[in-house]
C-alpha cells in the first residue's frame, strides 16, 4: 500500500464473497483538506492487503450560479457504509466480472 498505511500483510486467500463483520481495528476514516472526499484505509481483516474505499460528494465542476452553490453543500456521507476489500491483489477464483479488486471480503464501517 502507498501513501505511508498500514504494512501489509498480504495472505493469498481465495476470492469469496462474504461479511467480515464491523470496521476492524487499525482502519481509519479522513476527511480530504476541500471537505469532498472521505477515505476509508487499512489492512483487509480478510486477505490483510492494503486497501482504501474513497467516497466524494459535492462538485467544484460543471455547474454555475445557484445550481453550482447547491452542489458544493452537498452533505458528506454519514453513517455506517459497505467497505470491500480493494487490495489489488489476484486472488484465485475472482471472477471477471467482480466489481472490487480484492478477495471479496466486506465490512461495515461508521463515517463520521
Amino acid at each position: 500500500m502507498t501513501h505511508g498505511g498500514p504494512i501489509e500483510h498480504h495472505r493469498s486467500v481465495e476470492y469469496r464473497v462474504h461479511d467480515a463483520g464491523p470496521r476492524p481495528a487499525g482502519f481509519t476514516v479522513t476527511t480530504s483538506a476541500d471537505g469532498r472526499t472521505i477515505e476509508v484505509t487499512g489492512a483487509c481483516p480478510s486477505c490483510g492487503g492494503g486497501t482504501t474505499t474513497t467516497w466524494s460528494y459535492g462538485t467544484g465542476n460543471g455547474y454555475k450560479g445557484v445550481l453550482r452553490r447547491q452542489a458544493a453543500r452537498a452533505p458528506a456521507p454519514r453513517g455506517p457504509r459497505t467497505v470491500c476489500c480493494e487490495c489489488g491483489h489476484a486472488h484465485a477464483n475472482r471472477p471477471a466480472e467482480a466489481f472490487h479488486l480484492g478477495c471479496g471480503a466486506c465490512w461495515q464501517v461508521d463515517l463520521p
